[in-house]
């Protein structure tokens, strides 16, 4: 384990710029709610009590949520994630990206299965890993920083990093499983997705 799920902090990223979708994502509605919220909700019915929504600076958040800014703009998820890391200080993060509606509480509890002190853990499968719905230990703050550093923002490579230094494991998910880790990028696929759900 990482750790109560009480004990960890959230991060709901939505700094995208959904230049694909042409609006804002964070804002999409599913079951007569706002993407943001809805995910914001999947981390708390994990466990989370801490959860944060992480815009762009200048981006618009919702009055009262609490909002953490992308700590460096113009450098995707990398700098989300980094914010969040940051803000934890020596709590685990549970991240979730706002377009990703095939994720449930249930996710959470099975990646932390698979973690331990130190370790977090994210699912892979042929396409790639999933860092946008995983789970990262304190740790990961020095690897994030460090490739801030070197300007190598893939969280490929991050989440790579991480594996190869014991921080992060590996999950492998299953052909049946990997409709729930579809992100929602364009209006068809937003249609498709309101006409087959995922969770």
């Amino acid at each position: 384990m990482i750790g109560d799920p009480q004990t960890w902090l959230g991060a709901v990223l939505a700094g995208g710029h959904s230049k694909r979708m042409g609006s804002d994502k964070a804002a999409m509605m599913r079951e007569g709610v706002p993407l943001w919220s809805r995910q914001r909700d999947v981390l708390r019915d994990a466990g989370v009590v801490r959860v944060f929504l992480v815009r762009q600076p200048g981006q618009s958040a919702p009055e009262g949520v609490p909002c953490l800014r992308d700590s460096v703009p113009g450098i995707g998820p990398l700098g989300g994630l980094h914010a969040a890391l940051r803000e934890a200080g020596n709590s685990p993060v549970a991240v979730l990206a706002v377009d990703m509606p095939g994720i449930g509480p249930d996710w959470y509890a099975w990646l932390s299965g698979f973690c331990a002190q130190g370790v977090g853990a994210m699912a892979r499968h042929g396409a790639g890993c999933e860092p946008l719905a995983a789970l990262y230990p304190p740790g990961a703050l020095a690897f994030a920083e460090a490739a801030i550093a070197k300007g190598n923002y893939s969280l490929q490579r991050l989440a790579r990093d991480l594996a190869d230094s014991g921080q992060m494991n590996f999950v492998s998910l299953d052909d049946t499983a990997k409709r729930r880790v579809q992100s929602v990028n364009t209006p068809e696929q937003k249609n498709g997705w309101a006409s087959s759900p995922v969770s």
